[in-house]
């Protein structure tokens, strides 16, 4: 699912909270020993038709950022003062790095620009995540 996150709506917050968990907070952060739970931001090389109607307005680059939920990760799209948020449940979501990062989720994707180890350990957190996630799902 798509959101407009820009303005602040009740009802879509609740959908998102619904979908991958409520955001994360200090207390998780630092006693859960969570860490870091947003990467930094990547620019956007292609995307699916999902996507086809944010990106039809920009003039210039367009960038990203993933943000790290209980139950998923939320997709920033930041198109000139608009975000868009891309919300993608673990269950659906999988992610292909090779000289770019490739985030599949409910037949859609993105493909980002990664440079180096840009968020390295960010990926492998999320991925780890989605294991722990999947394990519980399947055997209990």
């Amino acid at each position: 699912m798509l959101y407009t996150t820009s303005i602040r709506n009740k009802e879509e917050e609740k959908e998102i909270n619904s979908l991958v968990g409520s955001r994360y907070n200090v207390i998780d952060m630092f006693y859960r020993k969570i860490g870091a739970i947003g990467c930094s931001r990547m620019e956007v090389l292609e995307y699916s038709k999902l996507f086809n109607g944010i990106m039809d307005r920009r003039k210039q680059a367009v960038f990203a950022n993933i943000a790290l939920r209980p139950n998923g990760i939320i997709v920033v799209v930041n198109i000139r003062l608009s975000d868009y948020s891309w919300v993608i449940p673990y269950h659906y979501l999988s992610i292909f790095k090779t000289d770019i990062l490739v985030i599949h989720g409910q037949g859609e994707f993105l493909k980002l620009k990664i440079t180096g180890d840009q968020n390295k350990k960010f990926i492998a957190k999320v991925l780890k995540l989605k294991n722990e996630q999947s394990s519980q799902d399947y055997y209990g």
